[in-house]
């Protein structure tokens, strides 16, 4: 679920819950009040009526045949005005009537007078009175919280005592206004509860859909442009005018942005001086223990070209730099290529190691291979520049054998090299060219680590290299043109 949806949950959620939580609590609040009140108009009016009705007329009154009396008829017109004169839409009282504490059971309660006019429903003089609501204590003046259920159905009740000039109570007025009718005076407020909420949630859905909106819009903005910077485009930048926190993470994302670019700059930059390899190598390290110098085994090839001195001295700097540049162009991507690491370039020369930084378990037959595609591309260069009367040759010497590897330098420069006798038999072997006719020259130490491949090696015996006593056997490669079918000469 996206944060534009999480936060218009949240806060559709948030203003329903508040307007509910307000319009339930006002609701209730004003339902008590207006039942409070009510229940006061009730005990009122039972009030009214117990001191409207005559207490000695009342003592008449024990059973039924005591209804055809004058004090019966007299109690009846008197209660039924007060019944009559409070069925206002304001109360409603539906009965009134008397009761009276039966003789035989103290504990039972006994109808007096009801003024009821239709004969079913009336209650008759003397009749026990039943009711599942709470105990009527006569000889209170009390209105009950709940409605309560007697014979004559459900209602909310009120009552108060008669009481005579002794002050003893003859018997108590009951005041009844119907449940429904009740009910159905507090149902508008319920109605006026529900349409507000109603009209919350119609409003709140909106105001919560614009606010989602304004608080996702700088998020996709930063999505947008964090996505731009994580496929490649380093100058894709958040244009965010704010001063929240939304702004200061736009200004960090652009900042990071900035970083990169430079990151990228200075990679690129590198990387036209070493090899992916130690590039990566020395981007993923944490600093100083990047390329750390070990003791390895690798094939060393260098290459020279030959009497370009001669050339260099006929021809204008510039066109030189330009000859050099070219040629290294072709020189250094063979050597890629072919996984191995670019060394240095020593005047019209160059230096490459096979199997450092990375181990490499063919490095003499990837070193073999470079040898032959340099000569490749360079005859390919030559038909170009021949154009110029520019003819060149290169000699390449190859040696494998143990060396130190790492990077050499002080702490404001580091150079990620090798060194040790392979390096220096390697270097006799490029210069040994010249004097023994061969394009490229390679020992015997790399001749067996080629494990004898399909490479065209010609043995040209031994020779004395400078530094070390024993002679070294060092073998040759004719090198074809790439249409030509190379013969296997071991």
């Amino acid at each position: 679920m996206t944060y534009r949806k999480k936060n218009l949950i949240a806060l559709g959620a948030f203003a329903l819950t508040a307007n509910a939580a307000c319009t339930g609590a006002l609701y209730y609040l004003a339902r008590a009040h207006y039942y409070n009140e009510y229940r006061a108009k009730i005990l009122s009016i039972a009030v009214t009526a117990a001191t409207l009705t005559d207490p000695a007329q009342l003592s008449m009154i024990k059973e039924r045949h005591d209804e055809a009396s004058p004090a019966y008829s007299a109690l009846v017109k008197s209660l039924r005005e007060v019944r009559d004169a409070n069925r206002r839409k304001d109360t409603q009282i539906q009965r009134m009537f008397t009761l009276l504490a039966s003789p035989e059971s103290p504990g039972l309660l006994e109808i007096g007078v009801d003024p009821e006019e239709q004969p079913a429903l009336k209650g008759h003089a003397g009749e026990i009175y039943r009711s599942e609501g709470a105990v009527i204590d006569i000889s209170q003046a009390t209105v009950e919280d709940q409605f309560s259920r007697d014979q004559f159905g459900h209602y909310l009740r009120a009552h108060a005592p008669v009481r005579d000039a002794s002050g003893k109570v003859i018997g108590a007025v009951i005041a009844q206004a119907r449940a429904d009718w009740v009910e159905g005076k507090l149902r508008p407020l319920a109605e006026a509860a529900f349409g507000s909420l109603g009209i919350a949630l119609v409003l709140s859905v909106p105001v919560a859909l614009w606010l989602s909106n304004r608080a996702s819009r700088p998020l996709l903005k930063l999505k947008y442009a964090v996505d731009q910077i994580a496929g490649g485009d380093f100058n894709a930048r958040v244009n965010l005018d704010s001063t929240d926190e939304f702004g200061e993470v736009a200004k960090s994302v652009n900042t990071m942005a900035a970083g990169l670019t430079e990151r990228d700059r200075v990679k690129g930059a590198f990387a036209r001086y070493v090899s992916q390899q130690v590039l990566d190598k020395v981007l993923s390290s944490n600093g100083s223990e990047a390329l750390t110098g070990d003791r390895r085994r690798i094939s060393v090839l260098f290459s020279d070209i030959r009497g370009f001195s001669k050339i260099s001295e006929r021809l204008a700097p510039e066109k030189v730099v330009q000859l050099l540049n070219e040629y290294f162009e072709l020189m250094v991507e063979v050597v890629f290529r072919n996984h191995g690491t670019l060394d240095k370039f020593i005047g019209d020369g160059l230096m490459a190691i096979f199997g450092a930084p990375e181990n490499d378990p063919y490095q003499e037959e990837h070193a073999l291979k470079a040898a032959i595609e340099m000569q490749q591309e360079l005859a390919k260069l030559e038909k170009k520049w021949a154009l110029a009367g520019i003819h060149i040759r290169i000699g390449v010497g190859i040696h494998s054998g143990p060396a130190i590897v790492g990077s050499i330098g002080s702490s404001r420069r580091m150079e990620y090299t090798a060194i040790g006798d392979t390096v220096n038999v390697a270097s006799r072997l490029e210069s040994a060219t010249k004097e023994m006719g061969a394009t490229i020259l390679l020992s015997e130490h790399t001749y067996y680590g080629a494990k004898g491949g399909a490479f065209p090696f010609r043995n040209m015996g031994t020779i004395s290299v400078r530094g070390r006593e024993e002679p070294l056997t060092v073998y040759s490669i004719e090198v074809k043109q790439p249409e030509e079918e190379p013969a296997l000469v071991t």
